[in-house]
C-alpha cells in the first residue's frame, strides 16, 4: 500500500500515535473521519474476535459498551475541562489508538484463556499484557497531554481512571445479565 493512499496515511498517523509520535492535533478535523474511524474499529475487532478463540464469551458487549464509553467520557472530559472544541480531533486519536492496538489486545487475551492451566506460558503471556496496559496507558496519556495541555501524570491518572471505571461498568453488567 503506498503512502500516497489516504487509508495508508491514515493507518500511519495512527500508528504514530500510538507510539508517542504525533498526537490529536496532527488528527485532521474532519466531521466523517470519527465515525469511520470507529467503524473501523468495530470491524477490526469483530473480524479478529471471530478469527481468534474468543478470550472472554462476553466480547461483543465489551465492544458494544466501548463505544458509546469512551465518546461520553471524554467527551464529558472535555466539557469539564473547557476543551470542547478538541473532542472531534481527540475522539479519533483515541479510536485511531484504539484500532492499533485492537490486535496484539486480542492476541494477548486469547493467549491468556488458551494457556491459563499451562505454567510455563503464563508469565510470557502476562508479562505481555502488562507491556500492552502499560504501552496503552503511556499513549492515552500522551494523547490526553497534548488535549488538555496538562502533565503527563495527571492524564495518566485520567487514562487510568476511564480505564478501570469502564472495566468495573463491564463487570457489573456481566454481572447482572448472569
Amino acid at each position: 500500500m503506498s503512502l500516497n493512499n489516504p487509508l495508508a496515511r491514515l493507518a500511519l498517523l495512527y500508528l504514530r500515535i500510538a507510539i508517542w509520535r504525533r498526537g490529536p492535533q496532527d488528527v485532521p478535523a474532519v466531521g466523517i473521519l470519527l465515525p469511520l474511524t470507529i467503524a473501523a474499529y468495530v470491524l477490526l475487532s469483530a473480524l479478529i474476535g471471530r478469527l481468534l478463540p474468543p478470550a472472554q464469551p462476553g466480547w461483543p458487549l465489551q465492544l458494544a459498551l466501548d463505544v458509546p464509553f469512551m465518546l461520553l467520557w471524554y467527551g464529558l472530559l472535555l466539557l469539564v475541562e473547557g476543551r470542547r472544541e478538541r473532542f472531534l480531533q481527540t475522539a479519533t486519536a483515541l479510536f485511531g489508538l484504539e484500532c492499533v492496538l485492537t490486535l496484539p489486545s486480542m492476541v494477548i487475551e486469547s493467549l491468556a484463556t488458551r494457556f491459563a492451566n499451562d505454567a510455563a506460558w503464563q508469565v510470557p503471556v502476562y508479562v505481555a499484557a502488562f507491556a500492552l496496559l502499560v504501552w496503552t496507558l503511556l499513549a492515552v496519556g500522551h494523547i490526553l497531554r497534548a488535549t488538555l495541555e496538562r502533565g503527563l501524570g495527571l492524564c495518566l491518572i485520567l487514562a487510568f481512571v476511564q480505564m478501570s471505571a469502564e472495566e468495573m461498568l463491564l463487570i457489573a453488567i456481566s454481572h447482572v445479565g448472569a
